[in-house]
């Protein structure tokens, strides 16, 4: 099967698998939320139950208290007897809100007046307002113990009444006593953040949610007569009671897990899963919400894995058929190998032949160009002796005439008997024989061959024993020497060589300097970290840029008589031993040469 129509049939299958991970997971998720939801709910209506439940008996108790009655029997007392009954009963129900922490406690006669209450000295006290509409009222009246929530008229604030008759000894009913509950007691018992919720009366009218947009909406569509029933009781004031959902009426809502809410505050609709709690003693619905795209970023997570789970599996079976079809090829080649083998084992065997020969013939070539630039270095060094036989000939003939001389005075001396003076001429000859001596062995130094091995050199006494054989024509040319050496300092080269090459500089300093009136060459040592520059300098007519680029070339001189294969054998000399050669402009006129040479290991340490 083609490569192409293989890898299309794997991405179908997997866009396939994927749209059905996606289903399974989704529904999946939202079967495990559904009940998370419903749990978490549970949980706050059961805890929300037993808080409401403390305080549900509590005023039937209260109205057992005979001073109770005393207040309201003290309506046809005397005004002072009277106000002091009531301000007796504001501080007793004042004591029970702060001892029962409610959030306030009052009395109302049988006219649903309000003739004292826990708040009787706050600005927004219950004394004085009349709540004969108040459902928890009307059922006090009728000997029932009630139960409200409502939006306090007076406070404005949303609570939950418990209420309770208060009998007379005739067992009348002779008023009612009311305990109202601060709800913000669901704030304190929600302990989940991801998850919203509202808490709604029989009609479906939310009031108490954790989004506040959707307090006093109905969470579905009301009739008339419901929002009349609604708004004659007053329990939210004037509240929108739009509906948040477009579903028919409550028991749809709750056989469904899932709807579009709308979100007052964007003026939208989003998609929301939900489950409901009914709570039996406040006869409450909580319902607990949570987005679906949450649900929608866990079925994109589980999809996610499982595309790389799948690319891994596709990656594997094709590497287990790449693995197995190269075992097949493998097997096919391995029959052919062991023929081509032979074959190319005795081709190989007159290659290796070839090779050798041609290592020998390299390696034979190598020694020869090694001696050719060995003999071709010595050549430059005799024929620099030849240029400087004029210099060695003055240098011997000078202390030979003086030798004549002595000898010559001797002879005559000796014939006048004058011993004394004999012996002073033959320490003079002998001290002019050890200075020709000097001077023989010197050239004769310079003139053997070199090695090409390291070793250890003074640089300051190499440069003064170059600088004594070429004294005879830095005198003749009345060149001034300028010396600025540090002793004691080593390098890594072949002292004569390293001789050759400041003796071949010398001269050429010597040499462009005939046209000069002021003559001087300068010899300066810098010592760096690693490594030795030595400086020679002059002051003659200096090199142009063309001339700087090639004056290292072979064959290539400033001079008209000149072979141009000094300065190209000095570089090379310093090639060996890891040195470099290279020529600049002096800042005084003239030419500078600089000479780079590695220390000796002595000096690194």
């Amino acid at each position: 099967m083609p490569k192409k129509t293989t890898l299309g049939l794997l991405t179908g299958l997997g866009i396939l698998l994927s749209i059905m991970i996606g289903l399974i997971t989704h529904q999946h998720f939202i079967h495990a939320m559904s009940k998370q939801i419903k749990y978490d709910i549970s949980s706050l209506g059961e805890k929300l139950d037993q808080r409401l439940k403390r305080y549900q008996q509590l005023p039937q108790l209260l109205a057992h208290d005979p001073r109770l009655l005393d207040s309201l029997m003290a309506a046809a007392a005397p005004k002072a007897e009277r106000d002091a009954k009531l301000l007796q009963t504001n501080l007793l129900l004042a004591y029970w809100s702060k001892t029962l922490l409610a959030d306030t406690i009052y009395l109302l006669d049988t006219k649903g007046d309000t003739l004292a209450a826990s708040n009787w000295q706050e600005k927004d006290s219950f004394v004085g307002s009349n709540y004969d509409y108040r459902p928890y009222f009307q059922d006090a009246m009728n000997g029932q113990l009630g139960q409200f929530f409502a939006l306090g008229i007076s406070s404005q604030k949303r609570g939950y009444f418990f209420s309770a008759p208060v009998y007379d000894q005739a067992k009348q009913v002779n008023g009612v006593i009311v305990i109202k509950i601060d709800l913000d007691l669901v704030d304190e018992i929600w302990q989940y953040q991801d998850l919203e919720y509202v808490i709604s009366d029989p009609y479906g009218v939310i009031f108490y949610s954790s989004i506040h947009s959707w307090i006093y909406h109905s969470l579905v569509p009301l009739s008339e007569t419901q929002k009349q029933s609604v708004l004659e009781r007053r329990q939210y004031g004037e509240p929108p009671l739009t509906a948040l959902t477009e579903i028919a009426d409550l028991n749809e809502l709750n056989t469904n897990r899932q709807a579009m809410i709308l979100l007052p505050q964007q003026q939208k609709r989003q998609s929301f899963l939900y489950a409901h709690h009914d709570m039996n003693t406040a006869g409450w619905v909580i319902y607990g919400f949570m987005p679906t795209y949450q649900i929608l970023s866990d079925v994109f997570e589980s999809i996610l894995l499982f595309i790389a789970f799948y690319i891994l599996l596709v990656l594997v079976l094709i590497y287990w058929w790449q693995t197995f079809s190269a075992k097949e090829a493998l097997a096919e080649l391995n029959d052919t190998l062991e023929e081509q083998v032979a074959d190319r084992t005795q081709h190989l065997h007159q290659a290796n032949k070839q090779l050798w020969h041609a290592i020998e013939q390299y390696e034979l070539t190598q020694a020869e160009l090694k001696e050719t630039r060995t003999e071709l270095i010595q050549t430059a060094k005799l024929a620099m002796l030849g240029e400087l036989s004029a210099s060695i000939n003055h240098e011997i003939n000078q202390p030979l005439a003086a030798m004549r001389a002595y000898c010559e005075n001797s002879l005559k001396l000796l014939q006048k008997e004058r011993y004394d003076a004999v012996a002073s001429n033959l320490e003079q000859l002998n001290d002019l024989n050890r200075r020709i001596a000097d001077i023989i062995a010197r050239f004769k130094v310079f003139a053997r061959k070199g090695t090409q091995q390291n070793s250890s050199v003074n640089v300051a006494s190499s440069i003064r024993n170059a600088i004594q054989l070429m004294q005879a024509p830095l005198t003749k040319h009345q060149v001034k020497l300028t010396l600025n050496l540090h002793d004691d300092i080593l390098v890594n080269i072949d002292a004569v060589q390293f001789e050759q090459v400041m003796i071949n500089l010398i001269q050429n300093a010597i040499q462009a300097q005939d046209a000069a009136s002021e003559k001087e060459i300068g010899i300066n040592l810098q010592v760096g970290r690693q490594r030795v520059i030595i400086s020679i300098w002059d002051h003659g007519p200096g090199l142009d840029n063309t001339q700087k680029q090639r004056i290292f070339t072979p064959f290539f001189s400033t001079k008209h008589d000149g072979l141009g294969l000094g300065l190209t054998i000095c570089r090379r000399i310093l090639d060996l031993f890891s040195g470099s050669l290279t020529v600049h402009d002096h800042d005084g006129g003239g030419a500078e040469f600089r000479i780079s040479l590695p220390l000796g290991k002595e000096e690194q340490q």
